[in-house]
């Protein structure tokens, strides 16, 4: 399954605070989160690099406070902007096996995340998928709401043990997920809704994950009669997917944040709220600015990379922004989608002053030619630039 992560930032050294651990393997760290200590903005930024592996992979440390504060451990894929992507294989997989019966699960396992009172959120780029047959994977995202959520059926119209299954399609289904704190996913056995006298397979899984490619993935529905053999099979395939967390500064929005003594945004940036109803806030540069704004944004200086001044123009730097500017002897704006830069025409006594001044008042030295209508002359103008000038002779 082909999936679409974003790049990681470039220049680590101008997005990481001084002093501090930029990169762990092969992705960099960018601040509000850091490696090692007073090198996050707090905790719930804290990124554990961990060295046994090759190359060296790092992990988001959730501290859950709605269970005793225990750790989860979420191996991050990429950092952007306004989200992280991480997977964590168990927490991402729901599971569900019948005995011979099909009246009692013999295992179970119920997805639970929950972000409450911390800067992350699931975010509506992920979705859920469920797999097997005759089965209901639903989704809760607030559990006091039980109308708040949606799900999908995985289901079979025959027995086939030689047949395959395919996303969607035969034995899979997928169904987006809401932006939210907590995300509860379930598997419910349906056979009996289709009447049928027993399931087809006794097992059955759902996986969270980011939305992917997941019409290119096929699999076999005899492996659904045991959950060894599937997940062995195809854990690679789904659990490889991350799953994407929206982050934010928590606790103000731009109305109050700017007045709190522990405002997020540095020097030349600004503040964006995240979402009306999450709360929390985000922080960008300045237009002419670049760099981490959570550390400072540094000026552009537009003259060394692309502007839209004239060839001819003269580009001056300026903080965040910069100005085209014409040399002597033209006028304008300098800018080459506006008047550009253009010759000033010069008066009468103004031309024969600058004629007389190129040519040492006409100096027979400087004579090029003579003819019936006047003499040529070799003049040099203010610039430099060699011309020849003609003195018309009047009768």
């Amino acid at each position: 399954m082909a999936v679409a992560v974003p790049p990681p930032p470039s220049n680590a050294s101008e997005f990481t605070k001084p002093g501090c651990q930029s990169r762990c393997g092969n992705l960099e760290i960018p601040y509000p989160f850091g490696i090692g200590l007073n090198c996050s903005r707090n905790s719930y930024f804290n990124i554990n690099c961990n060295a046994s592996f090759n190359p060296p992979k790092p992990y988001l440390l959730y501290p859950s406070r709605y269970d005793n504060y225990k750790f989860t451990y979420y191996e991050v894929v990429n950092i952007s902007e306004t989200q992280i992507y991480v997977k964590n294989s168990k927490e991402q997989q729901s599971m569900a096996c019948y005995g011979k019966r099909f009246d009692n699960k013999t295992q179970n396992s119920t997805i639970y995340m929950n972000f409450l009172d911390s800067p992350y959120t699931l975010s509506d780029a992920n979705q859920v998928t469920s797999i097997g047959c005759d089965d209901l994977a639903m989704v809760q995202q607030n559990p006091i709401k039980a109308s708040s959520g949606g799900g999908c059926w995985s289901y079979c119209d025959f027995q086939n043990p030689f047949g395959f299954g395919s996303c969607p399609g035969i034995g899979c289904c997928w169904n987006s997920i809401c932006k939210g704190d907590i995300l509860i996913v379930e598997l419910s056995d349906m056979h009996s809704y289709w009447r049928r006298g027993s399931k087809f397979f006794p097992c059955s899984f759902a996986f969270i994950g980011m939305i992917g490619d997941y019409d290119k993935f096929n699999f076999s529905l005899s492996h659904l009669s045991d959950s060894t053999t599937f997940l062995k099979t195809y854990n690679q395939e789904f659990m490889g997917m991350p799953f994407v967390l929206d982050w934010r500064i928590m606790d103000y929005n731009c109305t109050d944040a700017p007045n709190s003594t522990d405002y997020a945004c540095g020097k030349n940036s600004y503040c964006i709220d995240m979402d009306t109803k999450l709360g929390g806030y985000h922080c960008r540069c300045k237009k002419g600015y670049e760099g981490n704004p959570y550390l400072g944004c540094n000026d552009i200086n537009e003259c060394e990379i692309s502007n839209h001044c004239v060839s001819i123009g003269i580009c001056t730097n300026t903080p965040g922004s910069y100005n085209c500017l014409c040399p002597n002897g033209y006028h304008g704006d300098g800018n080459k989608y506006g008047i550009g830069c253009i010759p000033v025409q010069l008066s009468h006594n103004k031309l024969a002053i600058e004629l007389e001044k190129a040519t040492d008042n006409f100096n027979q030295s400087r004579i090029l030619g003579q003819g019936g209508q006047g003499t040529v002359y070799k003049g040099m103008l203010s610039e430099g630039k060699i011309v020849a000038i003609k003195k018309i002779q009047v009768n």
